[in-house]
C-alpha cells in the first residue's frame, strides 16, 4: 500500500491554477479567528463562511489542535479545495500525484492515505475527494491515527505530521500526512509565522503565530 518515503518538497498549487482548473469565483463571507493555546479556537463566522467551522469540528472530533490542521491546510493548498481532477493520479506525470483536497489525501499505485482515511472515518473515498468538510475530517483522522497519545505541546506532533508516527501508526505519502520531515518542517514554520488570507470564495482565515506553543 505504501511506497518508500518521498524526499521531494510538497508543491502547493497556486491560486491561478485553482482558478484555471475549477473556475471558482468570489463570494461574500468572513471568519474572525482567535487561537488560545493548541487546539483551542474561538471562531465567529458569517452565514456564508464555513471553512473555519469545518477545521474546528475536525479538530474537536479527533482531539487535535485546530491550529495544526490549519497550518497543514495552508501548506497543502493555501486553504483552497481543489477539484479532484487538479492532481488526479496519472502515471509518469509529476503533477498527477493523486493527492486530493485541502488535506491532500493520496491515492496512487504506491500510496493510499485516501483509503486509510476512508476506513478511519467511514466516509466514502469519492466524498473525501470532493467534499471539503469530509476531506478535512479525513486528514484529521490520519493525523490522530499517526500521533496516538496526545502530546502536551504542538511540537510533539512533528513526527505524526511527517508520517513517522508519534506513538501511533506510520504513514507514507507524496504530500499531506506522511510526506516526511521536510513537509513537517514547512507546517511548523507556518505555525511559527502564522498567516492571514482570503480564499477564492471570499472566506477570510487568520492563523496567528503559535510560536509560544512550540
Amino acid at each position: 500500500m505504501h511506497s518508500k518515503e518521498s524526499t521531494g518538497s510538497p508543491v502547493p498549487m497556486s491560486r491561478r491554477d485553482f482558478l484555471r482548473l475549477s473556475g471558482v469565483g468570489f463570494a461574500a463571507g468572513a471568519v474572525l479567528l482567535g487561537i488560545i493555546g493548541p487546539g483551542k479556537v474561538l471562531a465567529q463566522t458569517s452565514p456564508n463562511s464555513h471553512l473555519m467551522a469545518e477545521f474546528v469540528e475536525a479538530a474537536e472530533e479527533y482531539d487535535l489542535p485546530a491550529s495544526l490542521l490549519l497550518a497543514m491546510g495552508h501548506v497543502n493548498t493555501r486553504w483552497e479545495m481543489p477539484p479532484p481532477e487538479a492532481s488526479a493520479y496519472k502515471p509518469g506525470d509529476p503533477h498527477g500525484r493523486g493527492a486530493y483536497g485541502i488535506m491532500q489525501l493520496v491515492q496512487n499505485d504506491f500510496e493510499n492515505t485516501l483509503g486509510e482515511a476512508s476506513e478511519l472515518t467511514g466516509i466514502s473515498e469519492e466524498r473525501l475527494k470532493t467534499d471539503r468538510k469530509s476531506n478535512i475530517l479525513g486528514g484529521a483522522a490520519l493525523l490522530a491515527e499517526s500521533q496516538g497519545e496526545k502530546p502536551p505541546r504542538l511540537g510533539g506532533y512533528f513526527g505524526a505530521v511527517a508520517g513517522k508516527g508519534g506513538r501511533g501508526k506510520s504513514f507514507e505519502a507524496v504530500t499531506g500526512v506522511g510526506a516526511g520531515e521536510l513537509y513537517a518542517d514547512q507546517v511548523f514554520e507556518m505555525l511559527r509565522k502564522g498567516s492571514s488570507e482570503k480564499t477564492l470564495d471570499g472566506e477570510e482565515v487568520d492563523l496567528p503565530s503559535q510560536e509560544d506553543q512550540l
